[in-house]
């Protein structure tokens, strides 16, 4: 339930939960600062729905699933009113209506911002490696260039991750993948060679997860290179009883960090800010701590 709990606190509109007697389970705080909680007969509900056709919805509990478009309040708003069925609870939601116009125009300049940033950093990265593969640049210097060109393109990523979950563009879509391949494609794409070369991995190679391949990588990829920037080589990736362990050589958290990032709502900058938010999106528990280095549990 407390994974349940993280999750409708990601949702940017009210969310009320309850059990099929109508007691309360849970609900995000965008609830609190909607609507006050009204006991009616035993069951609680927004005591804004009271008057609503919403409300006499809820109280059949026949209806499973309903979602249809309602207009409360003096100013008669418009919301989507979603209820939503599942074993022994029904989980209620309140969606504000959207400017479509206004929607579509964001989503729009988000993929322009991303085309026109990240194809640049996608030249230079190629016009390096071509000079390095001819021996026009200096490989220690292509090295470093390359370098600072892969925190660039990870800084990018987070900004536009952090832009879709605003938007509500990240739809959780789970697919089976092969763990030890997966997570050597992503070291390949975050790491410098020599630091990819002496990663230790612990992984059994037929072991099988599953994921939204997006968001996993987006969190493993932000875990290795803050490994990388401010941890040591070698880096320790393993994977037993549902947890997958990410660990450095360095000196570890600091103590401040450690509580900070232990905390629900707590980080200790923006890649682990990502790394918490998108773990608990997917339903993935975090924990940080130090073992002769900085430690990173996943528990899928």
């Amino acid at each position: 339930m407390e994974i349940l709990k993280d999750i409708i606190e990601l949702i940017e509109y009210p969310v009320l939960i309850v059990d099929k007697n109508g007691q309360i389970v849970c609900y995000n705080e965008k609830f609190k600062e909607f609507s006050w909680i009204k006991d009616l007969d035993g069951k609680y509900y927004f005591e804004v729905l009271r008057f609503s056709e919403a409300h006499e919805i809820l109280k059949d509990n026949k209806i499973k699933d309903f979602e249809k478009e309602i207009f409360l309040g003096i100013n008669a708003n418009k919301y989507t009113f979603i209820l939503k069925s599942s074993q022994d609870v029904r989980i209620i939601a309140l969606k504000p209506g959207e400017n479509k116009e206004e929607s579509e125009l964001r989503k729009k300049l988000l993929g322009q911002i991303s085309h026109e940033l990240k194809t640049p950093i996608a030249v230079i990265s190629s016009i390096v490696e071509t000079g390095e593969a001819t021996g026009k640049i200096d490989s220690i210097f292509s090295e470093k260039v390359l370098d600072k060109i892969k925190r660039l393109d990870l800084a990018l990523n987070n900004a536009i991750v952090i832009t879709k979950i605003q938007l509500g563009l990240i739809h959780i879509e789970r697919v089976k993948v092969n763990l030890l391949s997966f997570l050597e494609e992503v070291l390949r794409d975050s790491l410098p060679e020599q630091y990819y070369l002496n990663t230790k991995m612990f992984v059994d190679k037929d072991k099988i997860i599953e994921t939204d391949p997006y968001i996993f990588k987006t969190i493993t990829k932000n875990i290795f290179l803050n490994s990388l920037i401010h941890g040591k080589e070698p880096i320790y990736v393993s994977f037993a009883e549902d947890t997958l362990t990410i660990k450095d050589s360095g000196m570890g958290f600091r103590e401040k960090e450690l509580i900070e990032l232990n905390k629900e709502e707590g980080s200790a900058g923006l890649g682990t800010a990502i790394v918490k938010s998108l773990a608990r999106l997917s339903g993935i528990h975090t924990h940080f701590s130090n073992e002769n280095g900085a430690k990173v549990e996943l528990k899928f």
